[in-house]
């Protein structure tokens, strides 16, 4: 299971937090947490909604906790290319998570749970534990927003 979803978690707390290290100790810690869980109750009902629900909650605590210290950000690794490419790539990624980190934290889990992991809104709705109604009208007001500060042509 770990092989199977670890990537795909990391990458999302990636977005969520924009810290490689912390979102892997995220995930790590959500990965433990449903060993624990295992060990005492049982398997949850979905190991994978009950791994992104604990990624989530670690992320919106690892942001709590850098508030509280106001720690710097580290760099992310260039990926392979060009150094034009390279530096595109990076200018682009830079500018979309600059966007993400204006938005409100559940425009942002909404936005990164339905585009990047693919969720519905029944799913996101689990995950974040809201109406699938509150689901559909925050993703509506971070996409707006997210053209505003993208510069988008409404």
């Amino acid at each position: 299971m770990f092989q199977e979803h670890a990537r795909t978690l990391v990458r999302t707390a990636v977005l969520l937090i924009d810290d490689e290290g912390v979102a892997e100790e995220v995930v790590q810690e959500a990965f433990l947490g449903l060993h624990r869980r295992w060990r005492r109750r049982g398997s949850p009902e979905s190991p994978e909604a009950y791994l992104r629900t604990s990624v989530v909650n670690g992320c919106r605590s690892a942001l709590r906790r850098r508030r509280v210290a106001a720690s710097a950000r580290v760099p992310r690794p260039v990926p392979d290319g060009s150094a034009a490419e390279a530096v595109l790539l990076r200018e682009e990624r830079t500018e979309v998570l600059a966007a993400l980190d204006r938005l409100t934290r559940r425009q942002r889990e909404v936005v990164v749970l339905r585009f990047f992991l693919d969720l519905d809104d029944h799913a996101i709705a689990a995950t974040l534990g809201v109406s699938r109604g509150t689901v559909s009208s925050t993703i509506s007001r971070a996409l707006r927003r997210l053209e505003e500060l993208l510069g988008g042509n409404g």
